[in-house]
């Protein structure tokens, strides 16, 4: 009788932990348009993907929230990370046909996800100053680091994809933090004079290289693994505006290229960052607001960028432009091309 009994204490309180993991985020996806938009036909039609499983027959969908970035796991690129405004982590593992909610984080604003390449339960996750690690896919976390002054906001990580031991971070007052043991102890590797670093990309080809991207003070670049510091403004010096920083992409279809938008507009480079090419926007979009921006993986040739409203495709590099209006009214602030099959994008979205 007792061990009926234990069995059933120990049952219930497996329920009740997994039953933890789904969330009610507003109060269904009716007339709310945002959240994640999925295309699989190469960004030619959209559909919202907003599904929350919950038990007794109600409605909830992730339609309200407010996305920052949108993280792959490398292993798996139908499990992919949100890291949201309010909503702490909210993921899917079945390509946006559900999502799910990490409970340690609810209600806290998350900055950046960052998911190991050779181990997908270890995640990293930047809240406030603070850089959280969990070992066992995001059940149980730890914070691994925070930043003395607690002013100071962590704004972006990412993992060696040849060596993941290593592990990079930014932050909002010009740091470059860097670990070389899993995320244990950190140290310095670079210091802006100024400005706030926003946005961290690695070349999939060499890790070694690793853009860093200011607000307003131009971009950064190592190539040995964050040992020395390139400022690349004497390339962009020409380009009035381009210090001014919008969004990057790397173009993983040559060696060492980025593509850059800045309130200048749209510039690329093939040399890693010593000479730049103009890449010739829509006439109507050359003074727009541009939100979010991606390149194909497989063909550096097939760029996307959002403005407000529009939804930006070019094939043939920059000479000519496709464009479609986007079903709904709030900013599309991220892209996210899935590198095995690159017809299938999605679009996280962010009411201003």
């Amino acid at each position: 009788m007792n061990k009926k009994i234990s069995f059933l204490v120990f049952f219930l309180a497996i329920m009740i932990f997994f039953s933890g993991c789904t969330i009610k985020i507003g109060s269904g996806s009716k007339g709310v348009d945002g959240g994640i938009w999925k295309s699989t036909n190469g960004a030619n039609t959209w559909e919202q993907v907003v599904a929350v499983p919950v038990t007794g027959g109600k409605i909830a969908s992730i339609a309200d929230l407010n996305v920052r970035r949108m993280t792959f796991d490398p292993q798996d690129y139908n499990t992919i990370y949100l890291s949201t405004e309010k909503n702490g982590i909210v993921y899917t593992n079945d390509g946006g046909d559900s999502w799910q909610q990490i409970k340690y984080f609810s209600g806290k604003k998350i900055r950046s996800v960052a998911v190991d390449p050779q181990n997908k339960c270890n995640l990293y996750a930047l809240s406030e100053n603070k850089m959280y690690k969990s070992i066992d896919c995001g059940r149980f976390w730890k914070e691994n680091y925070f930043h003395q002054n607690t002013e100071v906001v962590l704004t972006d990580i990412l993992v060696d994809h040849h060596n993941s031991s290593i592990v990079y971070m930014t932050t909002s007052v010009g740091e470059v933090l860097k670990s070389s043991n899993n995320g244990l102890t950190w140290s310095t590797v670079y210091r802006a004079d100024r400005g706030a670093f926003v946005d961290l990309e690695m070349n999939k080809r060499d890790s070694r290289i690793i853009y860093a991207a200011t607000v307003k003070n131009g971009i950064f670049k190592t190539s040995d693994s964050g040992v020395n510091w390139i400022d690349l403004g004497q390339g962009l010096a020409d380009y009035s505006g381009s210090h001014e920083y919008k969004g990057m992409s790397i173009d993983q279809s040559e060696n060492d290229s980025l593509v850059l938008v800045s309130k200048f507009g749209m510039l690329k480079t093939i040399d890693g960052g010593s000479n730049w090419q103009v890449i010739e926007l829509l006439p109507g979009e050359k003074k727009t607001e541009i939100y979010s921006l991606a390149v194909n993986s497989k063909n550096g040739d097939e760029i996307y960028y959002t403005t407000r409203n529009t939804l930006v495709k070019t094939i043939d590099g920059g000479d000519t432009w496709s464009s479609l209006r986007l079903p709904f009214v709030r900013i599309a602030n991220r892209i996210l091309i899935n590198p095995e099959d690159t017809n299938i994008l999605y679009l996280g979205t962010f009411k201003e």
